[in-house]
């Protein structure tokens, strides 16, 4: 069954596009084709990718048009380096987009709907999901079948992710959506050796601090080893490139690879 994996967080600048990239090379990597989705008006991906930035009406939100008709304006990311990532933009316009979506019928559901009417033939698809709960969110959450969250080891960043993680039960239950969407697990991103971020992780100095792995094994919520806060990771980003590009020896790389061979196991 085709994977469908929304990045989230409730957070901005917490590494989700990097997150999104990374996962698509090392699913790459282990013989999947991946399909990423730029749900963010931002348009990070593009960057992320090394791609420019594409016209409206080469961007997701044509996708989300009542006339679409299946064909999707991909692009190939790193074609010179690996095969199977390809790419549909979002841009400035989704702000746009989100607003005339509230008042269209199935709105919410609009993405699911095409990708159930036009499917795509990649193994995985991954949406990246803007930095706050909004519209682009939601409609991502109705088309995917699991969500991987992210967020930074910083005090209002694990209050947000109460929020979201919230929300994501709240709204995947009044969608009544099927299959019922799960949280994959979170991905603890840009640790720092400071107190604030042992504390929240577990390892600082107070042995009863309620730490974010406390909070998630009571939810059932798996949680990946923090990726360590890094120049390389960003200016891979900034350059365009996966982490297993720019600097394939870097650790984080197993870390992303841990979570790309969790996702081509799940069920």
């Amino acid at each position: 069954m085709q994977k469908r994996i929304s990045v989230m967080s409730n957070s901005g600048g917490v590494g989700k596009t990097t997150l999104a990239i990374n996962l698509a090379y090392q699913l790459s990597r282990l013989g999947k084709t991946v399909a990423l989705f730029g749900c963010d008006p931002n348009g990070s991906l593009t960057l992320f990718c090394g791609l420019d930035d594409p016209p409206d009406d080469q961007t997701l939100d044509v996708v989300l048009r009542p006339d679409f008709k299946g064909a999707y304006p991909l692009f190939s990311a790193w074609p010179d380096r690996i095969k199977g990532v390809d790419c549909c933009l979002g841009g400035l316009v989704l702000s746009k987009t989100a607003i005339r979506l509230v008042n269209e019928t199935r709105g919410e559901n609009l993405l699911a709907d095409k990708l159930e009417d036009y499917p795509l033939p990649h193994d995985v698809l991954i949406f990246d999901c803007p930095g706050t709960i909004e519209q682009m969110h939601t409609i991502a959450l109705a088309a995917s079948t699991h969500a991987i969250l992210t967020i930074k080891p910083e005090d209002k960043d694990v209050d947000a992710l109460a929020k979201l993680i919230e929300w994501f039960y709240e709204k995947r239950d009044a969608l009544r959506l099927k299959p019922t969407p799960e949280i994959l697990g979170l991905v603890p991103n840009g640790f720092k050796d400071r107190a604030m971020h042992r504390d929240n992780l577990g390892t600082g100095s107070d042995p009863k601090r309620v730490s974010l792995y406390d909070i998630m094994e009571h939810l059932g919520i798996n949680v990946f080893p923090d990726i360590k806060d890094q120049a390389h990771i960003a200016n891979a980003g900034a350059n365009g490139l996966p982490l297993g590009i720019f600097r394939p020896g870097e650790g984080a790389n197993a870390i992303y690879t841990q979570i790309a061979e969790t996702i081509s196991k799940e069920n």
